[in-house]
């Protein structure tokens, strides 16, 4: 029943955001009463932090995998957007950005210490795998590359700047992984 909640949830958020929607209109989209709903739930704030808790632990059990597979780091990155896009889906829309940026910045906060941490271990493994990454300070790289993405991969970031979730990760790995000027000056 849970899941079937936090499924429904998922599916309003699309359409209307983490805020703008009614626990009836939420129980409906579950197909069961509110109380049913209430069971499993005390507040729509618990439903979505489940629906998030969820969602982060989809996004990391798929980096376990993608470091398992013994891919070079340029791979991984390309795994991991992908798999960011996949896991992001339907969940991590505008309208969703905008109502964590207004009403639940502290569920913000708690994706990006979260994201901190796997991307943290991320780039150790990857820096770790001999002969693929350049001979970079790991401390400058983790530092360059945490900050870069704080500072665009929030809310604020990409709906001021009309991007999406994907299109933003997207960009930063890209940029990350292969530079800005390709080799000889040319892109």
């Amino acid at each position: 029943m849970k899941e079937r909640i936090i499924a429904a949830l998922t599916e309003l958020s699309y359409t209307r955001g983490f805020y703008n929607f009614t626990m009836d209109e939420l129980a409906g989209q579950a197909g069961m009463s509110k109380r049913t709903v209430y069971r499993y739930f005390s507040s729509k704030e618990e439903i979505i932090e489940a629906a998030l808790d969820q969602f982060m632990a989809d996004v990391a059990g798929g980096i376990g995998s993608i470091v398992s597979e013994g891919k070079n780091p340029a791979e991984m990155f390309a795994a991991l957007v992908k798999h960011l896009t996949q896991t992001s889906g339907r969940l991590i829309n505008p309208l969703v950005l905008q109502d964590l940026r207004v009403h639940y910045p502290h569920f913000w906060h708690k994706i990006e210490d979260f994201r901190t941490e796997k991307i943290q271990h991320f780039i150790k493994l990857i820096m770790a795998k001999k002969g693929y990454a350049r001979d970079i300070d790991p401390q400058i790289f983790m530092a360059a590359f945490l900050a870069s993405i704080q500072a665009v991969i929030n809310p604020e970031f990409i709906l001021d700047n009309g991007l999406t979730f994907d299109g933003a990760v997207s960009q930063l790995v890209e940029i990350f992984t292969y530079g800005l000027v390709g080799q000889n000056g040319t892109s």
